[in-house]
């Protein structure tokens, strides 16, 4: 059967434009009382990575939740919403975004990930078992909110991704550690999409990010809702939209191999936009972008390894000494120095980007390789 995604364009954050968007992404599948029934305690899962505010694209912004939320609301709902930040608490990033309004006006519950629990993965390719939040297994319904961002390891961070958000905060860089590089952390967010199913996907694409994301990258006005049952078929449409494939966008290229549904176009049908219509010209990828099929032989170490790798370091201008990247960091490769700034040891460092990823001030730029860089021109990495 035919998965449906649906393309919308949305020209702002106008409240009334935005709640007229996701009901047209909607539509196609019935509206949201194909997904929520009357009763239903259901569950909003944003990104809400760090607290920023709106305009810059780091979190799903406010209305996109309002209008999802008001939408349950209409189909007999009652809402509930949550995530495990990576840095900082729920309540504060909530402010700092916006979302607390939200939450007050329509009387939204708010629920932290807290509590882990190991559940097994059907059909696991790395782990066979994983360590998630046990409170969205408690709701009726998960509707999963994530932003359209670039992403410093995975290339993007769309659907599958945001579901790492499930993961407790503290154990996130754990996981990464674990998985050790770009194609394993990518079986595990596909082993975590196996085990968190969201049963609605509703992507904030309206105001986006490219460059150097998920937390650090620079906004941009692409103008767009994606909505979807699958997060999967959502992933592989929107990537599609901003003009990558398989061949760079590592996660796809996994599921591909994987035959997970919705990861090839025909298993998709899309209403609203076509993938033409919606297309996004020249969307800016992160400087560690490579091709999907580049890996490093077992046998390359040392310093030719890190000079085929991408790598992270510290911006001393813009560092304020807080930390936040030091304490993420899985394998404390990074030292900070009294007078500001600090040092990564690239001899440990695993290239996971966390610390990139949180850091508030935008302080650790990624930074390719000399051969790595040579490899781009030519054209095979």
């Amino acid at each position: 059967m035919s998965i449906p995604v649906s393309l919308i364009r949305c020209g702002s954050y106008d409240p009334e434009a935005v709640w007229s968007a996701v009901r047209a992404s909607l539509e196609p599948m019935g509206g949201m009382g194909a997904f929520v029934k009357q009763g239903q305690r259901v569950l909003l899962k944003p990104n809400l990575l760090i607290g920023k505010p709106p305009e810059v694209a780091v979190t799903t912004h406010p209305e996109i939740v309002r209008a999802v939320a008001m939408e349950v609301q209409e189909a007999g709902g009652k809402v509930f919403l949550g995530d495990s930040p990576a840095l900082g608490s729920i309540t504060s990033i909530l402010s700092k975004t916006g979302i607390d309004k939200v939450v007050e006006d329509l009387e939204i519950g708010v629920v932290p990930f807290r509590n882990p629990v190991t559940v097994p993965v059907p059909g696991g390719t790395v782990f066979k078992s994983i360590e998630i939040s046990d409170e969205p297994r408690k709701f009726d319904v998960l509707i999963n909110l994530p932003k359209l961002k670039t992403h410093t390891l995975m290339l993007l961070t769309l659907a599958v991704k945001n579901l790492f958000g499930s993961v407790v905060g503290v154990s996130k860089a754990g996981w990464h550690f674990r998985a050790k590089n770009d194609s394993r952390f990518a079986d595990l967010l596909l082993d975590i999409s196996r085990v968190v199913k969201p049963d609605l996907n509703i992507l904030d694409g309206v105001l986006a990010m490219e460059g150097n994301g998920p937390g650090s990258g620079d906004p941009r006005w692409t103008h767009l809702i994606v909505a979807s049952p699958s997060a999967m078929a959502l992933d592989q449409v929107t990537a599609s939209v901003l003009g990558v494939g398989p061949d760079m966008f590592m996660m796809l290229a996994r599921a591909r191999e994987q035959g997970i549904e919705g990861s090839l176009p025909e298993h998709i049908t899309t209403f609203g936009l076509s993938i033409k219509e919606a297309a996004v010209r020249n969307f800016r990828l992160p400087v560690t972008a490579k091709k999907a099929d580049f890996s490093l032989p077992p046998f390359i170490k040392g310093r030719i390894r890190q000079s085929l790798s991408a790598y992270p370091v510290l911006n001393t201008e813009r560092c304020i000494t807080c930390g936040a990247c030091a304490d993420i960091c899985p394998v404390n490769a990074i030292v900070l120095h009294d007078g500001g700034g600090g040092d990564v040891d690239r001899s440990v460092c695993i290239s996971c980007f966390c610390c990139q990823e949180i850091c508030p001030e935008r302080a650790i730029d990624p930074v390719e390789g000399r051969m790595l860089r040579v490899m781009k021109k030519l054209g095979v990495a």
